[in-house]
C-alpha cells in the first residue's frame, strides 16, 4: 500500500493519495487501507518517515563513496540531499510537510537519525580543521538552510533569474568559503 501511496503522490501530489485511491489502486477493497492506517495523515506520514529514512542512507552513502576525506564526504552528502530533493520533488515537499507538522514519532525519528549523521559530518569535518570551529549543530543548520533554500529555489523556478544555477554548485561553493576561513 505504501507503493501505490507513493505512485499517487508522485502522479499527483498530496491531494491525489487518499485512503480509499489507495485500496482501489493496490486492487483490495477501498476500505482497506483504514485496516492498516487511522486516516491519511497517518498513510502520509508513514510515507514520509520511510523516504527520509531512504534519504538518509543516500546521504550516507555518498559520504562513505567519498573515502576517508571529511569534507568530501560532507559535500557528498550535501549533494545527495539536493539530488534527492530535485529528482523526487513530491518526496522532497511531503517530507518537508511532515517534518513541520506531523505528529507522528516515525517522521520525528527519522529526521533526527538524518540530521544526527549530518551533524556528525560537519563535526568530523571541524575536528580536522576543515571547517571553523564552534558549535556542529549551529553550522549544520547554516549548511542545511543554504541547501534546502537553493533547493526550493531551483523547484520553484526561481533560481536562474536569482543567479543560482544548480543547487549541488552552490553547496560546494559555500563549503570551499568556509574551508578557508
Amino acid at each position: 500500500m505504501l507503493e501505490v501511496a507513493g505512485r499517487l503522490l508522485e502522479e499527483g501530489g498530496m491531494k491525489a493519495v487518499t485512503l480509499r485511491a489507495v485500496g482501489e489502486r493496490a486492487g483490495v477493497s477501498r476500505q482497506a487501507p483504514y485496516n492498516h492506517f487511522a486516516d491519511k495523515a497517518t498513510l502520509l506520514s508513514v510515507l514520509a518517515a520511510r523516504y527520509l529514512q531512504r534519504l538518509g542512507e543516500e546521504m550516507t552513502e555518498a559520504a562513505k563513496g567519498a573515502g576517508e576525506d571529511a569534507f568530501e564526504g560532507l559535500g557528498a552528502m550535501m549533494e545527495a540531499y539536493a539530488r534527492f530533493a530535485l529528482e523526487n520533488p513530491s518526496r522532497y515537499r511531503l517530507i518537508a510537510q511532515e517534518m513541520s507538522g506531523s505528529v507522528h514519532r516515525e517522521v520525528h525519528e527519522a529526521a533526527r537519525a538524518v540530521n544526527a549523521r549530518f551533524v556528525g559530518a560537519v563535526a568530523a569535518c571541524q575536528e580536522a580543521g576543515e571547517l571553523p570551529g564552534g558549535d556542529p549543530v549551529e553550522l549544520a543548520a547554516i549548511l542545511f538552510a543554504t541547501t534546502h533554500g537553493a533547493v526550493e529555489l531551483t523547484l520553484s523556478g526561481h533560481a536562474e533569474e536569482k543567479g543560482l544555477g544548480d543547487p549541488a554548485k552552490l553547496v560546494r561553493a559555500l563549503l570551499s568559503l568556509l574551508g578557508r576561513y
